[in-house]
């Protein structure tokens, strides 16, 4: 009598099957019950091994957790973006990715970002001008770092949201993470000619942003981006020299 062997699925059955399982997952809510194992064999009709295979491509995923035993089932959990701005710049760091591939990446993302956010409808860009062209015109010679820091967060923050954008967020929260990762902080002389310069240079970049937002143009929005960019990048060069 011969050997009865079990076949196993394939990359297209199991691809096929983790695509409708991820479809039923993100319809859920966050840590929502989807039901048994033997569930997803008549929901899906494919085999157990498929099944299996598929459920565990969605947890490497981190959008299914498997429970096993009883009361155990498939469970619905949502990956945060901190989550996934960690685990990537781990990544990265172990790929000992260059520092100027870093640089280059955040320049090309917040162009851009300018770009977009030039030409959003009128009223949230106005809006944005205005809560902004203050803070900016008021911010001291001598204001420290953080504060720099601080406001440069909150306008980057406020104009994702104009632009309404989160895969281009996410991507320059995960440049930004592993940045900090591979690039801890330097000392600073906050007294220093060098960072008052930095601090005038930041602020004239910023009016100069607010200006492309003011007059819906989006080239000018590009220029402007590549001008802070520039700020940025002279005044992180001239720490680390």
């Amino acid at each position: 009598m011969g050997l009865v062997t079990t076949a196993q699925p394939t990359r297209s059955a199991i691809d096929t099957a983790a695509t409708r399982l991820r479809q039923t997952v993100l319809a859920g809510e966050d840590g929502a019950f989807l039901g048994s194992e033997e569930t997803f064999l008549t929901q899906l009709g494919v085999s157990r091994a498929t099944v299996r295979q598929a459920a565990r491509l969605l947890e490497s995923e981190g959008l299914l957790r498997v429970r096993r035993g009883m009361n155990g089932g498939y469970f619905a959990p949502r990956p945060n973006a901190e989550t996934i701005e960690k685990s990537v710049s781990a990544y990265l760091e172990m790929l000992n990715v260059a520092g100027e591939d870093r640089i280059t990446l955040a320049s090309i993302l917040w162009i851009e970002v300018m770009r977009k956010a030039a030409t959003a409808p009128a009223p949230g860009r106005h809006a944005l001008v205005a809560r902004y062209r203050e803070q900016f015109t008021a911010l001291p010679p001598d204001a420290s770092y953080q504060q720099v820091q601080d406001m440069e967060q909150d306008f980057r923050t406020d104009l994702f949201d104009l632009i309404d954008s989160r895969y281009m967020e996410l991507i320059f929260h995960i440049n930004m993470t592993f940045a900090h990762r591979r690039f801890p902080a330097l000392d600073l002389d906050e007294d220093s000619e060098i960072y008052r310069a930095f601090v005038y240079n930041w602020r004239e970049a910023r009016h100069m942003e607010l200006n492309a937002l003011t007059h819906d143009d989006a080239e000018l929005g590009a220029l402007s981006a590549r001008h802070m960019r520039n700020v940025w990048q002279n005044f992180m060069r001239s720490r680390i020299s």
